[in-house]
């Protein structure tokens, strides 16, 4: 049985408790289970690390991508795993790359639509780079790790896999909603899909719970747990406060572009008093990353096709 977090209400508790009875949640995939053991491993290597990305070729090549793109500057020759390790992107981003990355070949969704793979995956890389990118630009004495940033960006939108997953045609019924009202905050049109039994019971948790549910099943870092519960949740200011609000702020940033399920562009005052980040720079952050996104759609690209 899953353990409870103290901050989870004890109704979404019991609901998913009475859910896990009858529906069976998705295993974590077998690559992402190695790098989840290798992240736990006080004596884990460069050697380790790129031993277990390379089984993976499209994974490989996305961390080459990633290292040699422009989001780095670096202009010497990657010629392995290693070396993007060893010579730019760092142990601990290339893991949550990998972890965040790898997890998610366990489902299988419609690949059209705002919830779609396509817009999914779109979101989920423009968020993580995005996060990585602010957090770079933070006060040193609020900087959380980066490495983490980018995992919390990645995964932070989980839960609507989740939903495809285990009930399909209402998650199809909430993609053409979304697509349907773009203007109407996501958290709301949840409400409006109606599901049957338990489906109704976990759909009232909306994706949010669902994705803090998932990631805690697959015993994920507290950090991942309490971000995608808490990513809709500006006022929230407890442990790991400061990925929360750079995910809020990410999303508000993207949806300046039309990215993303925020409802709007604008960027709570708490989400930048907390990350110590003004809108002006922010926003210099967000045009930076912009001015060459072909990186990001081609990672996105192959995650949604994989």
């Amino acid at each position: 049985m899953i353990a409870e977090p103290e901050q989870q209400p004890t109704l979404a508790g019991e609901i998913r408790r009475r859910i896990e009875a009858v529906y069976e949640l998705p295993p974590m995939p077998e690559m992402a289970r190695r790098v989840l053991e290798l992240r736990g491993d006080p004596d884990a290597s460069i050697a380790d690390l790129a031993g277990i990305v390379e089984l993976d070729p499209s994974l490989a090549a996305q961390v080459v991508r990633y290292a040699t793109s422009p989001l780095y500057g670096y202009r010497g020759k990657i010629n392995s795993i290693h070396d993007a390790i060893t010579r730019v992107l760092g142990f601990d981003l290339v893991m949550n790359m990998a972890l965040g990355l790898a997890t998610g070949k366990s489902f299988s969704i419609s690949a059209d639509g705002p919830l779609g793979l396509h817009a999914f995956w779109r979101h989920a890389v423009y968020s993580a780079a995005l996060m990585q990118a602010l957090v770079r630009r933070m006060p040193p004495e609020l900087r959380p790790d980066p490495g983490m940033a980018y995992l919390a960006g990645l995964l932070h939108n989980f839960g609507f896999l989740l939903l495809g997953h285990l009930f399909p045609p209402e998650f199809t019924l909430l993609n053409k909603l979304v697509a349907a009202r773009p203007a109407s905050p996501v958290t709301a049109l949840e409400k409006c899909v109606l599901g049957m039994g338990q489906a109704q019971d976990l759909l009232d948790m909306g994706h949010a719970q669902m994705g803090a549910w998932l990631m805690q099943s697959w015993q994920m870092p507290e950090e991942i747990i309490v971000t995608l519960r808490e990513h809709h949740n500006p006022d929230y200011a407890d442990e790991h406060a400061e990925y929360v609000q750079l995910v809020i702020l990410a999303d508000h940033l993207l949806k300046r572009h039309e990215i993303g399920d925020a409802p709007h562009g604008e960027l709570p005052a708490g989400s930048l008093e907390r990350t110590g980040l003004d809108e002006a720079l922010a926003e210099a952050v967000l045009e930076d990353l912009f001015e060459d996104v072909s990186l990001l759609d081609g990672m996105a690209r192959q995650l949604a096709t994989n």
